[in-house]
């Protein structure tokens, strides 16, 4: 084992490896209390399911690091940027672009998984232990990275990383060892009478002063089962089934991200091919296994909720050619299925 350096010399080897592992920026913050945060998400309408006052809640996160990861004395703040990739357009009719990237809390068998877990393995070499939970961390992980110095927030609450934009994830590694720790000020640079992501939203979830109510989000729509899901958010999804970029497409800081060059996903350009929203409404094993489950496998378990998505999009799509489909699925599928499929007919006037 490297015997241990300096704080400032470890710090900077820490830093230079997750440079080196592909990470786009890296920073260090202390394990403090985020001061205010659960005041604020408490106050806020739909937030329930993130609520950290209620154990029970599914999502629950926890402002206070030291709390969930007691042995914790500083938090290293990752970010990792897909806005590198050649997002196929048939594809980003139906996912984010993180989603697709296949890099936010991807499993350890994963490639991105996998970068995380060599980054813990240089960290053991240095004699620091990494408390990081790779199923349920329950970190502010936005937050964090703010304090860390290495994100600002935009006014449609997603953090953006500088030339990277808001294109990335974030992930937040508490460790057992003192290093170089930063202490900064969240900040938003938006410009104050901007309002293109708040116009952009297809179904009115930010605010004008940039709150968002979660419920009224398209991912919340995907995510939640079929009798927690409102049609009359719904039908204002349009054909996604995993997540949303509309904000982020209509944000000017986003720009520069979206304008640079890009790099093909071989595994991407076979999915546009193989993508098809029937297969999803039909869906068997195999078929999430090699289709839906690489770029879906964040929040949803149940192959039921993608059918229920399935036949969302078609309702939404106008397309007719989906109705046989539909029928077959107004027929034979679970009671939530049908609920939808039939939505689904009624909006396309069959």
């Amino acid at each position: 084992m490297e015997p241990r350096s300096d704080m400032h010399e470890l710090t900077q080897k820490v830093k230079r490896k997750a440079l080196e592992l592909g990470f786009a920026r890296v920073g260090i913050t202390t394990p403090d209390d985020i001061e205010g945060y659960e005041d604020i998400l408490c106050a806020r309408e739909g937030y329930g399911l993130w609520n950290p006052q209620d154990p029970a809640s599914k999502l629950r996160i926890a402002p206070h690091t030291r709390e969930v990861v007691p042995g914790a004395k500083s938090v290293i703040s990752l970010v990792r940027a897909v806005g590198g990739i050649d997002f196929p357009e048939k594809l980003l009719q139906h996912a984010g672009r993180i989603y697709l990237g296949r890099c936010y809390v991807p499993p350890e068998d994963t490639l991105e998984g996998h970068r995380i877990v060599l980054f813990e393995e240089y960290l053991a070499s240095l004699g620091i232990a990494s408390l990081y939970n790779h199923t349920n961390m329950q970190l502010v992980d936005r937050a964090i990275a703010a304090r860390a110095g290495v994100i600002t927030y935009g006014k449609n609450n997603f953090a953006y990383a500088g030339e990277h934009g808001s294109f990335i994830v974030l992930i937040s590694i508490p460790v057992d060892t003192e290093l170089e720790c930063e202490v900064h000020e969240p900040r938003r640079p938006c410009p104050k009478d901007c309002r293109k992501c708040i116009d952009a939203c297809p179904t009115h979830a930010i605010a004008d002063d940039g709150s968002l109510n979660p419920t009224r989000c398209v991912l919340y729509s995907n995510f939640m089962p079929g009798e927690h899901k409102d049609t009359a958010v719904t039908d204002l999804i349009g054909m996604r089934v995993h997540g949303c970029d509309a904000c982020q497409e209509a944000c000017p800081r986003n720009a520069r991200a979206l304008a640079s060059p890009k790099a093909k996903d071989p595994y991407l350009e076979w999915l546009a091919g193989e993508f098809d929203l029937e297969k999803m409404l039909f869906c068997d094993d195999a078929y999430y296994e090699a289709c839906i489950r690489p770029i879906m496998f964040n929040y949803i378990r149940d192959l039921e909720i993608f059918r229920q998505n399935a036949a969302i999009a078609m309702g939404n799509s106008g397309d007719a050619r989906y109705v046989p489909a539909l029928q077959r699925a107004a027929e034979e599928g679970s009671e939530q299925v049908r609920r939808f499929a039939a939505h689904a007919l009624e909006q396309l006037g069959a």
